[in-house]
C-alpha cells in the first residue's frame, strides 16, 4: 500500500423501517399525509404530538401496511418486531407461564430439537445425515436467539418491571389493568425481537421501574420506535425525535432536549418568514387592485403574475390549548397537613410507619416510592377515607381539600359531561358550554357520556373542577398520567404559579422536578424528607449512596486488618511451641539410634538428590517449555525435593550430633 493513503470503511446502514409517502384519513378528515422516515438498525426514535395528532394511527400503519390510504411501508425482510400499545389483550395463567410462551419460537425450537434428538437415534444412513443436518440448522437458530438464556432473560425483564419471584405464581387473569400492560410490555421485551414498537410504555411504571427500562433499552441493539410523553424517558433513551403536527411529519437529531432547542429555532424562522410573505402578498394584492385598470395595468398584471407563481409558505401550526388558571389560595393555618407517629396500611399489612411530617402553607411537596409502597394510601389516609393503623394524619384549620384521583371518583361515567357538571354545581348550559369549551370541549362534545372519554380527557375534568371548588390545599393523585407534552406542560405552569399547597405523587421525573420544592419518598417502610426539587433529591440520594459505599469500604478494610492482626497473634503465639518442638527434636535420638538411622536417612539424601538431578536436566532441556502449564509443574516439583533434602539433612545433622555423643 502507498505510504500515506488512508482507507476509510464505511459501516454499512441497514434500514430496518422504510416509510415511503404515506397517507391516512377516516371519511373527509385527513390525518396525515406525505409521511416519509426511515429508522436504522441500533437506530432509537422517539414519536411526539399532542393527543389526537395521528400517532397512534401512524403505528397501526406500521404494524397494517395494507390499512394506509397510499403509500408504502416496509420492513427489512425476515426481522422479527416487538409491538407493545396501550391497553392489553386476554391473558392466561400464572405470570410465569405466560411468560414462558411469550416468545413462541423457543417453544417451537425446542420441540424440534427434542424430535430431531430422537429421530437420530432410530435412523441410519443417509436419513441420519439428513436429521444430522437440520439439527444442526435448528440448533444454530436457537443459539442465534439466545434460547439457552431465556428463562434467565424472562427473571431480569420481570424484576426489572416489579414482578419479583413472590409473583411468579401469581394468576396473570387477576392482575389490574395497569399490571397487566406491564406484562404485555415485559413479554415484548423478553421476545428480544429486531424491531420495537411501544405506544405510551412507561405509563403504569414507577421511576425505578422507568430507570431500568431506560436502562435495558440503551442496551438494545435493534430499532426502536416509541411514542411518550415522558420527557425525562425520551431524554434518556431517545437519538432523534419525530414529531407529528398538523398531519405532516418532522425529524429532528438528538434526544428531547435537543428537539425543544431546534423547534424553538424552527419555529421562530417559520413564523418570521410566514409574516414577512404575508406582508408581501398584502401590499402586492394592494398595489394590484390599485392599478389593474390604469396605466400601470401592465405593471399590475405582472405583479399578479409573481404572486401566482410564489411558493406559499403553510402557517405555523397553531395548537389548542387548554387554559388552567387556579384561583387565588384562601387564607388557612400555617400547619396545612399534620402526621404524627403515623402508621398506615390494611390489617396487618404496614406500608409505612413512625411518619412524623408537617407540609406547611403554600409548600409544595412530591411523594415518591416503587408501586406498592403506599403512595395512594397514605393520600387516603391524610383525607380520612382510611383509619390510620397508629398515630394521627390531621388536616389544619381553614384547610379546603381538592382531590385529584386516578379513578376519576368525581366522575359519573353513565351521565354526559353537561349533566355532571350542571348537576353539580348547578350552572347554566351556557356557562357550562363554556367553561368546557377551555378545556377543549366543544360543540357536540359536551354531549358525550363521560365513560367514552379518553384518560387525557377525563383528566382534564377533574382539572377543571379544582379550579371551580377553589381549594386551598391540592392532593394530586398522578394528574398528567394521560395527558400530552403540552399538557402537562399547562398543569406545571398553574401548580408553580398557584399560591397554596400541593401535595402530588407523579412518576414524571420532568414534572416533579418543575413543580416540587420538596421530596418525600416512602422506602423501607419510612417515609424520607428532602427539602429540595428532584434534582437536589437526586444529588442527595447519590451523596447517601457514596458514603453508604465508602463505609462498606472501610469496614471491610478494618475487618481485613482485624483479620491480618489475628492471624499475626497466632503466629506469635504458635513461635514458642515450635521452638519446644525444635527442642524435643534435639533431644530425641539416642547414640543407639544415631547409629541405626545414619545410614538410612544418607541413603534416602542420594536417592532425593539423584531424582533433582534427573529433574534438573530435563528442566534444562528448552523442549519441555512448550507451555507455561508445564513449566510451572517441573518447577513445583523441583522446589518439593529441596525442601525434602533440607529436611533429611536437618534430621542427617541431629543424628551426627547424637553419634558424636556417644
Amino acid at each position: 500500500m502507498p505510504e500515506g493513503v488512508i482507507i476509510v470503511v464505511k459501516r454499512r446502514m441497514v434500514m430496518q423501517l422504510v416509510v415511503d409517502k404515506i397517507a391516512k384519513a377516516f371519511g373527509i378528515h385527513e390525518i396525515f399525509k406525505d409521511v416519509s422516515f426511515m429508522v436504522e438498525q441500533g437506530e432509537h426514535v422517539g414519536l411526539v404530538g399532542v393527543n389526537g395528532s395521528g400517532k397512534t394511527t401512524l403505528l397501526r400503519c406500521l404494524l397494517q401496511p395494507e390499512w394506509v390510504d397510499s403509500g408504502a411501508v416496509k420492513f427489512e425482510p425476515g426481522i422479527s418486531v416487538g409491538y407493545v400499545q396501550q391497553g392489553f389483550t386476554d391473558i392466561r395463567g400464572t405470570i410465569w407461564q405466560f411468560m414462558q410462551t411469550a416468545c413462541p419460537e423457543i417453544g417451537s425450537l425446542r420441540q424440534k430439537l427434542a424430535q430431531l434428538e430422537a429421530d437420530s437415534g432410530k435412523l441410519q444412513g443417509e436419513k441420519l445425515d439428513s436429521c444430522l443436518e437440520e439439527y444442526g440448522r435448528v440448533l444454530k437458530r436457537y443459539e442465534f436467539i439466545d434460547g439457552y438464556n431465556y428463562e434467565n432473560r424472562i427473571k431480569r425483564v420481570l424484576i426489572g418491571l416489579g414482578y419479583t419471584e413472590d409473583w411468579w405464581q401469581h394468576d396473570a387473569a387477576t392482575l389490574s389493568g395497569g399490571q397487566k400492560t406491564r406484562l404485555m410490555l415485559a413479554a415484548a421485551l423478553v421476545r428480544n425481537p429486531d424491531f420495537m414498537i411501544l405506544d405510551e410504555p412507561t405509563n403504569h411504571l414507577d421511576i425505578v421501574m422507568t430507570q431500568w427500562l431506560e436502562k435495558y433499552l440503551q442496551e438494545f441493539k435493534g430499532g426502536l420506535l416509541v411514542v411518550s410523553h415522558d420527557r425525562a424517558f425520551l431524554d434518556n433513551v431517545a437519538m432523534r425525535i419525530m414529531e407529528m403536527e398538523g398531519g405532516k411529519l418532522q425529524s429532528f437529531k438528538g434526544n428531547y432536549t435537543r428537539y425543544l432547542e431546534q423547534k424553538a429555532i424552527q419555529s421562530s424562522t417559520l413564523t418570521a418568514a410566514y409574516n414577512a410573505q404575508q406582508d408581501y402578498i398584502a401590499r402586492t394584492e394592494a398595489y394590484i387592485r390599485r392599478f389593474k385598470a390604469g396605466i400601470k395595468s401592465k405593471m399590475a398584471r405582472g405583479r399578479q403574475s409573481q404572486l401566482d407563481r410564489l411558493e406559499r409558505i403553510d402557517a405555523p401550526v397553531q395548537h389548542e390549548e387548554f387554559e388552567l388558571r387556579l384561583p387565588p389560595a384562601a387564607e388557612c393555618a400555617d400547619r396545612v397537613l399534620i402526621m404524627e407517629d403515623l402508621t398506615i396500611g390494611y390489617g396487618e399489612k404496614i406500608l409505612a410507619k413512625g411518619i412524623n411530617l408537617t407540609l406547611r402553607r403554600g409548600e409544595k411537596a412530591a411523594l415518591l416510592g416503587a408501586n406498592g409502597t403506599g403512595k395512594t394510601t397514605l393520600l387516603r389516609t391524610i383525607l380520612g377515607e382510611i383509619a390510620p393503623l397508629k398515630g394521627k394524619a390531621k388536616i389544619g384549620s381553614r384547610v379546603q381539600i381538592g382531590y385529584f384521583s386516578q379513578s376519576y371518583e368525581r366522575l359519573n361515567p353513565e351521565q354526559t359531561l353537561l349533566e355532571n357538571f350542571v348537576v353539580e354545581y348547578g350552572f347554566t348550559e351556557e356557562y357550562t358550554r363554556s367553561m368546557l369549551g377551555g378545556m377543549l370541549f366543544h360543540g357536540d362534545d359536551v354531549f358525550k357520556k363521560i365513560g367514552e372519554l379518553s384518560g387525557g380527557q377525563k383528566a382534564r375534568l377533574v382539572l377543571l373542577k379544582l379550579v371551580l371548588d377553589g381549594a386551598n390545599c391540592l392532593v394530586l393523585d398522578e394528574p398528567t398520567n394521560h395527558l400530552d407534552i403540552m399538557a402537562r406542560e399547562a398543569v406545571e405552569a398553574a401548580l408553580e404559579s398557584f399560591d397554596g399547597t400541593v401535595l402530588v405523587v407523579s412518576h414524571d421525573r420532568y414534572f416533579v422536578n418543575e413543580v416540587a420544592d420538596r421530596i418525600w419518598e416512602i422506602e423501607d417502610l419510612e417515609v424520607k424528607d428532602y427539602k429540595g426539587n428532584y434534582d437536589f433529591y437526586l444529588e442527595e440520594k447519590q451523596k447517601k449512596a457514596a458514603a453508604l459505599a465508602q463505609a462498606q469500604e472501610e469496614a471491610e478494610k478494618a475487618a481485613a486488618y482485624a483479620e491480618a492482626q489475628a492471624k499475626k497473634q497466632q503466629q506469635t503465639a504458635a513461635a514458642p511451641v515450635k521452638e519446644k518442638k525444635q527442642e524435643d527434636k534435639k533431644r530425641r535420638y539416642s547414640p543407639d539410634e544415631a547409629a541405626r538411622l545414619l545410614p538410612k536417612v544418607e541413603l534416602q539424601i542420594r536417592e532425593q538428590e539423584a531424582m533433582m538431578g534427573l529433574l534438573e536436566k530435563q528442566m534444562a532441556d528448552p523442549a519441555n517449555h512448550t507451555s507455561p502449564e508445564h513449566s510451572a509443574a517441573m518447577a513445583a516439583e523441583h522446589e518439593e525435593y529441596e525442601q525434602t533434602i533440607a529436611e533429611l539433612m536437618e534430621k542427617w545433622e541431629l543424628l551426627m550430633e547424637a553419634a558424636e555423643d556417644a
